[in-house]
């Protein structure tokens, strides 16, 4: 009985520390380029793959070898390649790099087994991003990387970057349109070292700020951060404030004007409602999974918020509408 009892006691242990784990995201490095024929061929697949997956994060890369001339990639080709040269790969396009384990070139990107390895994991740490921009001039980033459960975790590093989350350009290659392209790295490419907390509960807050680039559409600049085993590159966390939710593809359904951006973020029970222009009367609408309507808000001035401290953990949905028919939707989780 005493055994049973001790066995019981461990499970229930176990749980405790279980429960208090959080979802790993998963985030994919693309390593690609505007000039590269082969990466014509093979994005879309990828991209498709991507857009079917739920909760995954996408940075794409422009290392300027074995095309230079990208122009993604001299913008900014210091970074880029470093940022390539950190996992070793550079030399050779399109390359994905998912949770900092790099995937053979000749797998299918296109399928969904790639990501299978990853799914439903959980992390002893959380990162939450917190983005401010100052007219269209600079950015202010900060990133609050805390402590969820016990953990062993020692040697961490940090990867802040700046990203711009849709960019029309034909290279080449004859790609048209480029999603979530890195910009400028925050912390260097291969980020900032990083000792997690012991205690649970406790956090680190980092600060950077940046000055926009007249190249960006900084309308479309977000912040992306990894948290990563320093030896391993094996991805601890991982979070951004995106809020395009298109992922790609989805923009049938995000059909509100282009220069309408928005960005929707919870925080400490609110969720903000940011829209940088305001052409007509807008509508913003919280859905739960079986599609009922949870709450709604008109849309009045640039920030919006509202308290949902009442609504259950999980992940919801957004609908933004207005008078004469457009629409966008997304995800939200609220936890």
């Amino acid at each position: 009985m005493k055994n049973l009892f001790n066995l019981f006691l461990t499970c229930l242990v176990s749980i405790q520390v279980l429960q208090a784990q959080v979802p790993k995201k998963i985030v994919v490095e693309h390593f690609t380029n505007t000039n590269c024929s082969v990466c014509a061929s093979r994005n879309p697949g990828f991209y498709t793959n991507f857009n079917n997956q739920n909760n995954v994060i996408h940075l794409a890369i422009h290392p300027s070898s074995p095309y230079a001339s990208c122009v993604l990639s001299k913008h900014n080709a210091a970074e880029n390649d470093g940022r390539t040269n950190y996992y070793g790969i550079y030399g050779a396009t399109p390359r994905i790099v998912i949770q900092g384990v790099v995937v053979s070139s000749g797998s299918n990107y296109s399928s969904a087994t790639i990501f299978t390895p990853y799914l439903d994991q959980t992390s002893p740490a959380s990162i939450k991003i917190y983005q401010t921009k100052y007219g269209k001039d600079s950015i202010h980033s900060r990133i609050v990387v805390k402590t969820e459960a016990s953990h062993t975790l020692t040697s961490l590093r940090l990867f802040v970057a700046l990203v711009e989350d849709t960019l029309n350009y034909t290279g080449s290659n004859g790609e048209p349109s480029h999603f979530d392209v890195f910009r400028k790295s925050l912390t260097g490419t291969s980020g900032v070292t990083v000792t997690l907390p012991s205690k649970v509960g406790d956090s680190l807050v980092y600060n950077f700020s940046s000055a926009a680039n007249g190249v960006w559409n900084f309308s479309r600049i977000y912040t992306l951060a990894i948290l990563q085993d320093a030896a391993t590159k094996s991805v601890i966390q991982s979070e951004n404030i995106a809020t395009k939710i298109n992922k790609v593809a989805t923009s049938l359904q995000n059909t509100l004007p282009n220069d309408l951006y928005s960005n929707i973020y919870f925080y400490e029970h609110t969720i903000f409602v940011d829209i940088e222009k305001i052409h007509e009367h807008l509508n913003f609408e919280i859905y739960d999974i079986s599609g009922r309507k949870i709450l709604e808000k008109n849309i009045e001035s640039n920030r919006e918020q509202l308290n949902v401290a009442s609504m259950s953990p999980g992940v919801y949905l957004y609908l933004i509408k207005s008078d004469n028919g457009f629409i966008k939707t997304g995800k939200i989780l609220i936890n």
